[in-house]
């Protein structure tokens, strides 16, 4: 009986939180800062063309070879992105493409509905993935990224380690 009683206890307890329950397709639930959604391409918000330089290391690193790059040579001499195709159905999401983006042209977005009714749906082409890069926040707006102060030690937190090295480069002369 005694039982029975601190069930009921546990449940008037819960009946008195508020609920974290939201209306999803109006609302959607904010993702971790570090979160690996859909790989996508950044495009310079100026001339709204791709920044990717069309080096193909993405393509190459890819462990599961969901990334197809064209490369079509400019009138430069140089080299330009002519087609970029995304396999999602392939993707494992790991962020290796981002990471070794020499110009941070890819990027991993926030995007987590990619359900689709046919296998075609879940390939990408360089516009839908550009549209997509566009939705989210660039990385030097949002105070995620390189340019991050928030995310720097406090002033003086490795003053130990630069006189550290200051002393050794002294005794090194």
């Amino acid at each position: 009986m005694l039982d029975e009683i601190k069930g009921f206890g546990i449940t008037l307890k819960r009946l008195a939180k508020p609920t974290a329950t939201i209306a999803y397709p109006d609302e959607k639930r904010p993702m971790a800062e570090r979160y690996r959604g859909l790989p996508s391409l950044r495009t310079d918000p100026e001339t709204g063309e791709a920044l990717c330089v069309a080096c193909g290391l993405c393509a190459r690193i890819c462990p599961t070879s969901c990334l197809e790059m064209h490369v079509v040579p400019s009138e430069e001499g140089d080299r330009e992105l002519g087609e970029f195709i995304l396999r999602s159905g392939r993707c494992m999401f790991c962020g290796l493409c981002a990471q070794v983006c020499p110009v941070d042209a890819i990027t991993m977005s926030d995007e987590y509905e990619l359900s689709v009714t046919e296998r075609d749906g879940l390939i990408y082409t360089k516009t839908e993935l550009a549209a997509i890069g566009t939705q989210s926040a660039v990385w030097w707006e949002a105070g995620s990224g390189a340019d991050d102060d928030s995310r720097l030690p406090r002033d003086g937190a490795y003053d130990r380690f630069r006189e550290a090295v200051a002393e050794n480069e002294y005794e090194k002369r």
